[in-house]
């Protein structure tokens, strides 16, 4: 499909994010064990393969005085204080440096250029970085071939007027609008059919239509998304796993670029599962 964009959104704030979290849990964490761990620093020396513990009172006393093997538990303990301490300081100057470059890429990001726009030359303009709604806009435009629905096969209609195949369907469908997310149901994707087996020509190739091919906006990565609703049977069950093998031939590896989902008669379809796959990869 043709690029939409000439800049992808940033995803490294979302990191940063993240790492500042960490980053102040393991703060907390090591300012907890500084507490109750007395002052001191100490000296090691190699001998005869074997090390050996010297407590010095200060900076300035270079040499300590000798701990007893009966104190090397003491010793243990400053010298993982003195490393907590150096790490505290560490923590805290990352963490004032991640969030001073948040605050001034905030401010210096290309995309305030756009946001800056009086809105008549925002509806000119197309920015470097689409909007969500203007990126979500375009990836829906694309026209393509729906696979037809038999006749004597039941159909039901989601909340974006689509029919579909089935109960477990429009579920779906209903709860990626109420997510906020784009999709295309039963959108054509062309499979080499021998791609893992260089014996046959390269040039026997078929259409799968996932139930569901979806975007995450954020990423504006795609996901093909199959709901297999009858696993107890065994003759959809081979089918089922023939499908997922071609799919994985052709480059789409499930929690890389293809959701799976399944249930039985006996285990139907959970929403709650539903919801999870959903902020997982699509949001």
């Amino acid at each position: 499909m043709k690029k939409m964009e000439t800049l992808p959104p940033e995803q490294f704030l979302l990191a940063i994010d993240m790492r500042i979290v960490e980053l102040e849990q393991a703060l907390k964490s090591k300012q907890a064990a500084v507490r109750n761990v007395p002052s001191g620093l100490v000296r090691i020396v190699m001998r005869k393969g074997q090390l050996q513990f010297y407590k010095r009172q200060s900076a300035d006393d270079a040499q300590g005085k000798y701990m007893p093997r009966s104190q090397d538990s003491l010793a243990h303990s400053l010298i993982q204080n003195d490393y907590d301490l150096k790490a505290i300081s560490a923590l805290e100057e990352e963490i004032k440096v991640l969030k001073q470059f948040k605050k001034s890429y905030a401010a210096k990001s290309v995309d305030t250029v756009y946001q800056k726009l009086a809105a008549p030359r925002r509806q000119i303009v197309k920015p470097v970085t689409l909007t969500d709604e203007q990126y979500a806009a375009a990836w829906l435009k694309v026209e393509y071939r729906k696979k037809k629905i038999a006749p004597e096969v039941q159909r039901m209609s989601t909340d974006n007027g689509e029919l579909v195949r089935s109960k477990s369907e429009v579920i779906i469908a209903n709860t990626l609008k109420n997510a906020g997310v784009p999709y295309r149901y039963e959108f054509p994707l062309l499979m080499d059919k021998n791609a893992s087996d260089p014996e046959f020509p390269d040039y026997d190739f078929c259409n799968l239509h996932p139930d569901f091919y979806c975007l995450n906006l954020r990423t504006r990565k795609e996901y093909a998304w199959e709901h297999f609703g009858m696993m107890d049977d065994p003759d959809y069950a081979t089918r089922a796993a023939e499908k997922i093998q071609l799919y994985q031939e052709n480059g789409f590896f499930p929690g890389k670029n293809l959701i799976i989902t399944m249930e039985t008669s006996k285990k139907p379809f959970s929403t709650k599962v539903l919801k999870a796959v959903i902020k997982e990869y699509l949001k």
